[in-house]
């Protein structure tokens, strides 16, 4: 049955990364707040935080690169704690990273908060230029996080669900993180293409970083023309709420309907998504490897894992990509559509036989 919901598939919804790029995350670059050097003190807070909560690919992607001995120099590494040391992290005040949030926060010995999430969210309202430099350096196609503190006092509530950002943050520093597109994925995308099926990409990621990563891979407009990327903040009110209407359902579906591109998704929203276009008659299949991936698998006509991806989000999928090989689901599609094709010429055939056979009996019934 899989096969062949995805032979009718007409919309495809891709999470960017583990499906357009390989999920392996390298720290690039870290830059103090004017561009220049990081000092040692961000180096600290980045290896600290790293130790926050559960593992994800951006922490084990600066854990690795702080861990790099030929990446910064012995003076830049003083007091630097080392990376995996969760120890270190298991006295301090802490917040662990959230799809939701979009950040992460700690607070050390010293009483001073550091933040690390998506520069949107954490520098709003402060230090625009820093801001703005990371949006330009985000259209370069890496994911950009940027790194706040705070010396006013802030205290997390034990228990609490939606932790509040600390007051007074200030840039303290930018870091980089590459990531590797998958070299089969423009050719897939252009089989989807041909077939008439018009793909979405959508990511928690900023919008600037998966429309670079997407033109890279040979994401088009559904009609041709500019790529077009919305900030999924900008989206209507409702969207993500878990108990959207049938008119903010609507609403949703007016809103993206032209776009390509989603960035700073929440896993809500990503649910939303795939329920809305459900409800303009399309049949979406939704292609994931995160848990914040699972709500919209769940809901979608088809949901697709990847065979390396969480155990939660492969649970709920209905097809599952053993080697994690995007470049599969072309071979998929025509499986399932050569299937689709000899039951309706099985199907042809009967009613031909039917026919002939009930005009027979008529033939014969008069003529006797």
């Amino acid at each position: 049955p899989a096969v062949e919901v995805l032979a009718r598939v007409d919309t495809l919804c891709l999470d960017k990364t583990g499906t357009i790029t390989t999920g392996r995350i390298r720290l690039g670059e870290i830059q103090g707040p004017d561009g220049g050097e990081a000092p040692p003190e961000v180096l600290s807070a980045l290896a600290l935080l790293s130790t926050v909560g559960e593992a994800n690919a951006t922490a084990d992607a600066i854990r690795e690169g702080l861990s790099d001995p030929g990446r910064f120099s012995e003076q830049g590494l003083r007091g630097v704690l080392e990376p995996g040391d969760a120890g270190a992290s298991a006295d301090v005040e802490s917040v662990p990273f959230s799809s939701r949030r979009k950040w992460s926060a700690v607070r050390d010995r010293s009483g001073t908060t550091w933040v690390l999430g998506a520069p949107e969210i954490i520098l709003a309202g402060y230090n625009a230029s820093v801001l703005d430099r990371a949006r330009q350096i985000a259209t370069r196609g890496v994911r950009v996080v940027a790194l706040a503190r705070s010396r006013s006092p802030w205290r997390l509530v034990q228990g609490e669900e939606d932790p509040r950002l600390p007051d007074d943050l200030e840039a303290a520093g930018i870091v980089i993180l590459t990531e590797e597109i998958r070299p089969d994925a423009a050719e897939t995308l252009a089989y989807f293409r041909r077939q008439g099926v018009d793909a979405k990409v959508i990511s928690g990621d900023s919008p600037e970083t998966v429309a670079a990563v997407a033109r890279q891979a040979g994401v088009t407009a559904a009609h041709g023309g500019e790529l077009v990327a919305l900030d999924a903040r900008t989206l209507p009110a409702g969207a993500g709420s878990g108990q959207e209407t049938e008119e903010d359902l609507e609403r949703l579906a007016d809103a993206v309907e032209g776009a390509s591109v989603l960035g700073r998704v929440t896993p809500e929203q990503k649910r939303a998504l795939v329920r809305a276009l459900k409800s303009r008659g399309h049949v979406v299949a939704m292609t994931g490897d995160g848990v914040n991936d699972a709500l919209a698998l769940k809901d979608a006509d088809l949901g697709i894992a990847m065979g390396n991806g969480a155990p939660a989000t492969k649970a709920v999928a209905r097809l599952v990509l053993l080697k994690g090989e995007f470049s599969a689901l072309p071979g998929v599609v025509a499986q399932g559509r050569r299937v689709m094709a000899n039951t309706e010429r099985i199907a042809s055939l009967f009613l031909a036989k039917t026919i002939y056979a009930s005009l027979i009996a008529v033939v014969v019934a008069a003529t006797a």
